[in-house]
């Protein structure tokens, strides 16, 4: 049996509410899914009471974006506190620097004459952490694009002309707010990141895994980074990076993560994860 611990929905950059993605889990016969969204548990609330509802096990997650050098790292985030009011807290000057980012571009995009309606980005976030997803969407939508990954490859990816960084956070930050409100911290993607060089230093700054079963690793990847986990004491993660059907990437449930990764983390979790497994 399998496990998906790497999911997105509409309150970050996804296509699916958080409840249609853990029913989506469910249909698929996944054992639990993780909710973890950029910047945002907006959706974790909708998501538990959907795991409830489906029977499948549900992990309140979140997924941050720091920076070392001039490499961008993604920190996960198992178990945390969702209510926790310093985690939120910091999730909302994250969001606000999101949406700062998200008139910048939308601005560099309309002096070039590719108008789209700022508003209409905003109300497709519906109050969580709007990303480069939704402009995509939204030229889309104005036929600037024929379509998500046209969208993303000519405007806003990462080496498109109207990419624009948001502000630098280091992964310590991150990862002292992921223990402050409870939960694990784990590096996500590692392969795909090109985060070797930093292993040692996350290791120093208590990072608690790596997400060595991502779905786009190679074989290769996936047993260089389940190594590096054993030798160093820290847990093994994985799942698709869904994002939604609509959204390229491989499909919820990709990464062929076995039972044992949830259960192991759920048991390095403790009481918090009790709490929500109940």
């Amino acid at each position: 049996m399998a496990v998906d611990l790497h999911t997105h929905s509409l309150a970050s950059d996804g296509t699916l509410s958080a409840s249609a993605v853990v029913s989506m889990a469910a249909s698929l016969h996944l054992n639990a899914v993780a909710i973890c969204d950029h910047d945002s548990v907006e959706g974790v609330d909708q998501a538990l009471l959907a795991g409830r509802r489906n029977n499948i096990p549900v992990v309140p997650g979140v997924e941050f974006s720091a920076m070392e050098g001039d490499t961008s790292i993604h920190v996960l985030g198992y178990f945390i506190d969702h209510r926790d009011g310093t985690l939120l807290d910091m999730l909302e000057s994250l969001r606000e620097s999101r949406l700062l980012r998200a008139k910048e571009m939308v601005e560099r995009l309309a002096a070039d004459g590719f108008l789209i309606d700022f508003n209409d980005v905003i109300l497709a976030v519906d109050g969580g952490a709007v990303g480069r997803a939704h402009i995509a969407a939204a030229l889309v939508r104005s036929g600037h694009a024929p379509d998500l990954e046209g969208a993303f490859s000519h405007f806003v990816g990462r080496l498109a002309p109207y990419f624009v960084p948001k502000p630098r956070v280091d992964t310590a930050t991150i990862i002292s707010a992921i223990h402050d409100a409870g939960g694990l911290a784990v590096v996500a993607h590692p392969g795909i990141s090109g985060v070797d060089e930093y292993l040692g230093l996350f290791v120093a700054n208590g990072i608690d895994g790596l997400e060595a079963l991502h779905a786009e690793h190679t074989p290769a990847q996936r047993e260089h980074y389940q190594r590096i986990a054993e030798e160093s004491g820290l847990l093994v993660t994985g799942g698709s990076d869904f994002h939604g059907p609509e959204m390229a990437g491989l499909p919820l449930g990709a990464g062929d993560v076995p039972d044992e990764v949830f259960h192991r983390l759920v048991a390095a979790a403790g009481d918090a994860a009790r709490s929500v497994l109940h």
